[in-house]
């Protein structure tokens, strides 16, 4: 008995000296790229032989807690910092307190030789020149209240709108489904392709990076990716994981239409799993120009986003839920509703993300996605408390992908169930789209050999009920088309200079409101009216680029050529050149091109849709110059757009702009002033106007300091009054006038 006593006293004494002699240490910190001062996310952070590791987040922050026993008698640790393209790092620590913050630590750019190294990277050497990645504090720069609007001083990206609220990114003259806008990969499943009314359902706070990608790799997302892929990079994805509890906080405002919003984010880590969550919440009101207010253009937006995940050894399975909702205003106009529009929105999403290392063949990935997307809005004629229109969206998306260093094949499936409500006569409409992709790269003789493939077919099934007033009854039957799209290209980087180029073939079904529509459309003020018989729109380009990357210079040049021998367009079908004036009789009455007795006014233009014979071409010009603190950016962009089957210019196509940026950083501050000269736009489509040209001034300065960063934009300094091309609403009220927007990050 006693000796039992005398065991448990000693392994009791043990446990106590092993508590005594055993420190928790917290060392934290933020790296920074030492030429940019910009942020870098995942860093491997560690120490060697031992399991302490840890990543950077978005905003380069990292927090690693390792317990060190006194018995071991390490007085100092080696602490390694580890990222692509950038040096290693090894600081010495002196653990002479329980938590060591190191405050800013700058990791300096590799140079590679690729002739003598080659790395067999798939998100490196399928790269094209033309691709951008826009994060850290490039994107605090230029966040604003939409993605739209975020990217607007890129090359050769205009924005389509009707009003700030409903903005949407026009890629070298590509809009609706000729790029594909996507939210970590995956779909947003929302109406924003399909109608300038209806906005893109995604927040800009839970944003930490934007990424554009063209070229071969394009195709992996989809086959309408001859603009390109604008991806979201989103907050809370399950490939970043945490050791401790990670909290963000945004706030922030805008001035020209007193707009607030906040966000906050949690990542908890529950021993092998992990709970991620996000509220977001933004207002706004009425939109302020140099000339006055824009009536009706308030929204009012909450989201809500809970995901959780499990971690096993070699894979993880994360599952998302998702709400978001939206109140939003389209202002008055007398081609339309003279009091304007409102539109309630509400989309809800749950996915299912799996990802498991494996070693079959040479393939060393497996992932398989599944996204179900529920998406309804309802069109309120403006002070009604009912709707007269109500369109809705159900999204099944499966998606089940194998990648190795140099292949990637894939398969999706796709059903959709469009259902729309009210004094829309657009028959419900189930799709069942599937496909099959490839991607492959490969190094020969010093080259990279790029190529992909994505071939698929698609049923449009229309419910037969109901008659339509301009549509032949007999035509709105079941479509069916087989699309097969392809890319190939190649790339040559030697020492300073990089080459690459690439051709590629696309073909795009129909939309269901472009074969079927036949009905006045509330917040576009048009009546639309589809063409059952339409054809695959099939695009036909080519990419060239060259570019040159040394210490204190940096510059690429790119020029582009589409053509079309079927080019999908809504055109107006005729334009009354005499005034309107309410309450009297309509100058054009009884025109075939105008459909009466819709709309609050009593008549709404006719829009159809067309296949046209159709070119797109232009050109990019980019050089960066870099003196120490001192940046500067240059931006040249040109597109141009042909309708070779009318003989006109094609319509909605950006114009030229160019954009000069000036950057000063001293420790922990930098200074921006951006010069934006966006040219007339004189080339002009059918019923098109011309648009003058505009020279705008902005101001940015922002503070990042350890877990914190404020930027403050001061937009269109000198309250310009100006026009975008691209608005639905130009001929009401010029664009925004002088905005200051301010945005405040902490993490901890």
């Amino acid at each position: 008995m006693n000796n039992i006593k005398i065991k448990q006293f000693l392994i009791f004494c043990t446990i106590c000296l092993g508590c005594l002699l055993s420190q928790t240490y917290s060392i934290s910190g933020t790296i920074l790229d030492i030429r940019t001062k910009e942020a870098i996310p995942n860093v491997n952070v560690f120490i060697s032989n031992s399991d302490f590791v840890t990543t950077t987040n978005q905003e380069g922050y990292f927090n690693l807690s390792l317990e060190i026993n006194s018995l071991i008698n390490e007085n100092d640790i080696d602490l390694f910092f580890q990222m692509f393209g950038y040096e290693n790092k090894i600081l010495q620590i002196d653990l002479f307190k329980n938590n060591i913050n190191l405050d800013d630590i700058f990791l300096k750019v590799k140079s590679i030789d690729l002739e003598s190294i080659h790395i067999h990277s798939h998100d490196n050497e399928s790269n094209q020149i033309s691709d951008m990645l826009i994060n850290g504090q490039e994107l605090n720069d230029n966040l604003v209240g939409n993605i739209a609007t975020t990217l607007s001083n890129q090359p050769n990206i205009g924005v389509n709108s009707f009003g700030a609220i409903t903005s949407k990114p026009v890629l070298r003259g590509f809009s609706g489904d000729r790029f594909l806008l996507t939210k970590d990969s995956g779909k947003i499943g929302d109406l924003s392709n399909s109608a300038i009314d209806h906005i893109i359902a995604l927040d800009m706070t839970n944003v930490n990076g934007i990424e554009i990608i063209r070229g071969p790799k394009a195709l992996i997302y989809g086959e309408n990716t001859i603009g390109g892929v604008i991806n979201a990079i989103i907050s809370g994805n399950p490939k970043t994981r945490v050791n401790k509890v990670y909290k963000k906080i945004i706030l922030g405002g805008e001035s020209f239409n007193n707009g607030l919003y906040g966000n906050i984010m949690l990542h908890i880590p529950i021993k092998n799993n992990q709970l991620n969550i996000s509220i977001n919440n933004r207002n706004t009101n009425n939109q302020i120009s140099p000339i006055g207010v824009l009536e009706n253009t308030f929204s009012e937006t909450l989201n809500h986003r809970l995901g959780f995940t499990s971690y096993g050894k070699n894979n993880y399975i994360n599952f998302i839920i998702e709400e978001y909702s939206m109140i939003y205003g389209i202002p008055p106009s007398l081609e339309g509703h003279i009091n304007g529009v409102d539109i309630d929105l509400f989309k809800k999403t749950f996915q299912i993300n799996y990802h498991q290392d494996i070693s079959i063949l040479e393939f060393n990935q497996l992932d398989i996605n599944y996204n179900l997307i529920d998406y309804k809005h309802k069109e309120f004629e403006n002070n009604l408390d009912y709707y007269s229109v109500l369109l809705a969206k159900r999204t099944n998306n499966l998606k089940i992908e194998f990648n190795s260093d140099d292949l990637t094949i894939g398969s999706e499936i796709d059903y959709n169930i469009f259902s729309p409500e009210g004094f829309y006569w657009t028959p419900q409409t189930n799709e069942l789209d599937f496909s099959f992709y490839a991607f492959y790269n490969r190094e020969l003789y010093g080259i990279d050999f790029l190529s992909s493939f994505r071939m698929g077919y698609i049923s449009i099934s229309p419910a037969k009920n109901g008659s339509f007033s301009n549509l032949d009854t007999e035509e709105v039957q079941t479509k069916n088309f087989g699309k097969v799209s392809f890319a190939g290209g190649l790339r040559k980087k030697n020492k300073k200079f990089e080459f690459n180029t690439w051709l590629m073939s696309t073909m795009r079904a129909p939309r269901v409101e472009e074969l079927f529509s036949d009905g006045p459309h509330l917040g576009t003020y048009t009546y639309e009216i589809g063409e059952p018989n339409l054809e695959l729109e099939k695009i036909h380009g080519i990419e060239s680029s060259i570019s040159y990357d040394s210490d204190l210079l940096n510059t690429s040049f790119t020029i582009f050529y589409n053509y079309s021998p079927y080019y999908h367009q809504m055109n107006q079908m005729g334009q009354c050149n005499e005034e309107y004036i309410v309450g009297l009789s309509h100058p054009c009455a009884g025109a075939d091109f105008i459909e009466w007795g819709s709309g609050s006014s009593g008549w709404l233009y006719k829009y159809q849709t067309q296949g046209v014979e159709a070119i797109i071409k232009g050109l990019e010009f980019n050089l960066v110059h870099q003196v120490q603190s001192l940046k500067l950016i240059y931006d040249f962009s040109l597109t141009r757009g042909y309708n070779l089957t009318n003989d006109l210019p094609l319509s909605l196509i950006n114009p030229t702009k160019q954009v000069l940026s000036l950057e000063y950083s001293k420790q922990f501050i930098n200074y921006k002033i951006r010069l934006s000269q966006i040219h007339s736009q004189d080339r002009l489509g059918e019923f098109e106007s011309y648009t003058p040209s505009s020279f705008l001034i902005d101001f940015i300065i922002s503070y990042h300091k350890k877990n914190q960063n404020i930027t403050i934009q001061f937009n269109n300094i000198l309250n310009q009054k100006y026009y975008n091309h691209l608005s639905r609403i130009k001929s009401i009220m010029p664009e925004p006038g002088r905005n200051i927007v301010l945005n405040y990050k902490i993490f901890f």
